[in-house]
């Protein structure tokens, strides 16, 4: 078989194949991001370059999810950011992705609360939010870790268990306590957050909310471990 003569766009065409190959191919990085959209639902990209590629440039990290989501595994939306008019970057697992975690290849997650879309759009922000908390956990730690649309179903609440007030996510410490984590992008209203402390009753809550926004929870009964962040211009 002869050797095909080299044209103009050959090797553009052997570059783009080897990229195809090689997004097929899921390295430990692509496990553990496959790995912790299954666990959250819906990652910004800045949640993602920060966990897995600190020191890279944005483009390094983008390249490689492009690839991902051209294989099937992950999908990218953009999101309303919280300031008006600011947008964000977010994926969440695609068909081939969910696949993988609830398959024999992958962790073997249970399928009934694994998605597939990252969400109603105003609430993307809020899981964004509470997922920072995700991260500052120990492995064993994460492995716990269970967002509010994944508590109804386990507890059952679209079955008629609506005495259970659900946090944003919870997580068992490494002392084996579940941790509720619940999360106030600042428009809880008093009766709101009065309803979460009665609710969260008897348990440790780590409250997620913008920089000041604590005092107001703390003046309606919120206790706990207080997370705050500021808004930019836009998340990544």
């Amino acid at each position: 078989m002869g050797l095909r003569p080299f044209t103009p766009g050959y090797l553009q065409e052997v570059v783009l194949i080897a990229r195809i190959t090689k997004a097929k191919q899921l390295t430990d990085r692509d496990k553990a991001i496959l790995t912790d959209l299954a666990r959250c639902r819906v990652l910004s990209f800045g949640q993602v370059k920060n966990a897995y590629w600190p020191a890279a440039k944005e483009r390094t990290c983008d390249d490689r999810l492009k690839q991902l989501q051209k294989a099937g595994y992950i999908a990218e939306h953009m999101a309303n950011a919280e300031k008006p008019g600011t947008f964000m970057k977010v994926y969440s697992l695609d068909t081939k992705g969910k696949r993988w975690v609830t398959g024999p290849q992958g962790p073997g997650l249970d399928r009934s609360i694994v998605f597939t879309h990252p969400g109603k759009a105003d609430e993307i922000v809020h899981q964004v939010r509470t997922n920072e908390v995700y991260f500052g956990l120990s492995d064993d730690e994460k492995e716990t870790w269970r967002i509010g649309d994944a508590l109804e179903i386990e507890h059952d609440v679209f079955s008629g268990n609506t005495g259970l007030v659900v946090p944003d996510a919870s997580y068992v410490s490494e002392e084996g306590e579940e941790i509720f984590v619940e999360t106030d992008c600042g428009k809880y209203t008093p009766a709101q957050i009065r309803e979460k402390v009665d609710g969260f009753a008897g348990k440790n809550v780590v409250w997620v909310c913008p920089a000041g926004r604590e005092q107001t929870l703390a003046k309606y009964g919120a206790a706990g471990e207080f997370v705050t962040y500021r808004i930019a211009s836009g998340m990544n």
